[in-house]
């Protein structure tokens, strides 16, 4: 088959690299996604905050 990785076999970075990357992008974006929600919903009250804050902690 083409295109595929054996992971077992080879050096263990290039191969971590490969598996941790678009985790730690994902993890990235959703954090960014929920600080940009609380700047706009900062401007309803702190209450809105803490809502979008708790929600946010539990989709990550």
């Amino acid at each position: 088959m083409k295109g595929t990785n054996k992971l077992t076999e080879g050096p263990i970075t290039p191969t971590l690299m490969k598996l941790t990357l678009p985790i730690i992008a994902t993890n990235f974006i959703s954090t960014t996604y929920g600080l940009v929600d609380m700047i706009w919903v900062g401007r309803l009250g702190s209450d809105s905050v803490a809502a979008i804050g708790t929600a946010s902690f539990f989709v990550n």
